[in-house]
């Protein structure tokens, strides 16, 4: 009774991280049309065209360091900002991000220009020339447009965090369409277009990108979106983006450290007795993987918005209750991906490659199918790492994943399966207990308090003043100010040099630190007078920062 009764408290937030993340789902499942459709549009080229392509985008994956390095701080702070309804906050969080993203895109066109292609020629490894000539100029003109693409995830993440996920599935739905349109332009060059081949895959998607950030910034400046570009400044300003980048930087190396182990992993597989076989099984499984788990990365996408929001507002108890229900959502939702995963595995394997020999369809189903198994356990993972996000809490995140593809999938993965004999299926448990050793670890960190401290010490009212009280007057401020201050709906926390005023709708409530001490010198009547919903959410408050 006691677990539908929580469902049912939770209702109302399982519908609001549900609209949130559908969007995003939809969005995801644009990216990986355009993916296909341009492997088939240069698949149509030929293999040399095809194999240069494919070691490009192995390189290309680089980039996405710094795009989540952008990405992923901007999320949580935008979230933040918005929560704290401070739209010059807000504004300004997008303008550093815009200039961030300038920065970065600056120095990875430098460093890709001239790494292209002694990168590409340790890629081919005797192989075929032209592949590394192709590859080059398709590398380097795409590490030039390298600002478009981080810009467009940009946007997209601003507005995400912010709470709004419909403009961005506009706006990559579009942008996608026109890589699709572009890239048949340039790479077939119809009519009295020139057939540009590889360079022509560039091209058009440079162009889409290019276009998607020009009607992104349009719509920060129109005044019509929860994001609104204010008058200010661009130039740096380095505490944002130390902000920015120690939130990011931490998600950005989780990947690296995942995909670094999947080589190692890779390798023990084609040791064992399926050789490549089990290597093709794998791939196909992440394939089929990659589109299981959509739905688990926008529900963490959601829980990021949802719990930097109620953060922003300093509602700890709404954003752990935030939280927690959309770890309920994503473990419901990725468990019920589990059941088709692992009844019509054999089948799934055939979809992907109909002529697939048997070793690759009965290592395939296994990996499918303790893959399922697991896909409640990777929805905790998933899920808690776009909570934290919230808090701007990402290292617990990497730790976890250090912990549990390096320290634990990687020696566990070459004794199962090589040492005691257990083959493919011995990796496969390996990722299984992985899994569970990285969603056990960000767990653990989720029912801490570490993740609260995390967001307060990024605020300009804990660096200005609160950092300067004994920690018993922070907490004692935190509970029976800051909490049922903000509250209200409406109230806007302005932080100043030797205050902080809460602008209420009945009045203003103004503070005043000295000395290693706060005292109210202005609406002291308005803290708690007729206000039970405030000292209830003070006594929440407590509860949740214990």
């Amino acid at each position: 009774m006691t677990a539908v009764a929580n469902a049912f408290r939770h209702f109302p937030i399982f519908k609001e991280v549900w609209r949130l993340a559908l969007p995003v789902i939809l969005a995801n499942l644009l990216q990986s049309l355009v993916n296909v459709v341009d492997v088939f549009m240069v698949g149509r080229l030929g293999p040399v065209e095809i194999a240069s392509i494919g070691m490009a985008n192995a390189v290309r994956m680089l980039v996405f360091v710094g795009v989540l390095s952008v990405t992923a701080g901007s999320m949580a702070l935008a979230a933040q900002a918005k929560g704290a309804r401070d739209p010059q906050r807000l504004s300004f969080v997008t303008r550093q991000s815009l200039s961030l993203t300038v920065f970065l895109a600056a120095a990875f066109a430098l460093v890709g220009w001239f790494a292209a292609e002694p990168l590409l020629s340790f890629l081919n490894s005797g192989g075929e020339a032209r592949a590394v000539s192709l590859g080059t100029v398709y590398l380097q003109l795409l590490f030039l447009g390298t600002i478009f693409l981080i810009g467009n995830f940009a946007i997209n993440s601003l507005m995400q965090g912010a709470g709004d996920t419909i403009t961005p599935l506009y706006l990559s739905g579009g942008v996608n369409l026109l890589n699709i349109l572009f890239n048949y332009l340039f790479i077939f060059g119809p009519g009295p277009l020139p057939a540009l081949g590889v360079t022509g895959a560039a091209l058009g998607t440079i162009t889409a990108r290019f276009i998607g950030v020009v009607i992104g910034i349009i719509i920060f400046y129109s005044d019509k979106n929860v994001i609104r570009i204010l008058p200010g400044s661009y130039l740096p300003n380095w505490r944002m983006f130390w902000d920015i980048l120690s939130i990011g930087i931490p998600s950005g190396l989780q990947g690296i450290v995942r995909n670094s182990a999947q080589i190692l992993v890779l390798r023990i597989v084609t040791s064992t007795a399926a050789g490549t076989y089990g290597a093709a099984a794998l791939a196909i499984g992440l394939q089929v993987e990659s589109l299981a788990f959509m739905p688990g990365l926008a529900i963490s996408i959601a829980a990021t918005s949802l719990v930097g929001q109620a953060l922003g507002a300093w509602q700890v108890d709404d954003a752990r209750r935030r939280g927690n229900a959309a770890l309920i959502l994503g473990a419901l939702v990725m468990s019920g991906i589990a059941i088709p995963l692992f009844i019509f595995a054999p089948q799934l394997i055939r979809l992907f490659d109909p002529s697939a020999h048997p070793t690759v369809v009965s290592a395939g189903s296994s990996y499918l199918r303790i893959n399922a198994m697991a896909q409640p356990i990777l929805a905790f993972a998933m899920v808690l790492n776009g909570a934290l996000r919230g808090a701007g809490d990402t290292r617990p995140g990497l730790n976890g994943t250090l912990l549990g593809r390096w320290l634990v999938l990687v020696p566990l993965a070459y004794f199962l399966a090589l040492r005691l004999g257990l083959g493919v299926e011995g990796v496969w448990w390996s990722l299984f207990i992985a899994t569970t050793i990285s969603a056990v670890y960000v767990l653990l960190r989720w029912r801490s308090r570490k993740w609260i401290d995390v967001a307060l010490h990024k605020t300009e009212l804990y660096r200005r003043h609160l950092s300067q009280l004994p920690a018993e007057l922070q907490r004692q401020y935190l509970t029976e100010i800051r909490t049922p201050l903000m509250a209200g709906e409406g109230t806007i926390e302005h932080v100043e040099q030797t205050g902080v005023s809460y602008k209420l709708v009945s009045g203003q409530v103004h503070i005043h630190f000295e000395d290693r001490h706060y005292k109210v010198v202005e609406g002291h009547d308005m803290l708690f007078a007729n206000n039970t919903s405030s000292v209830k959410s003070v006594k929440q408050s407590v509860s949740a920062y214990d």
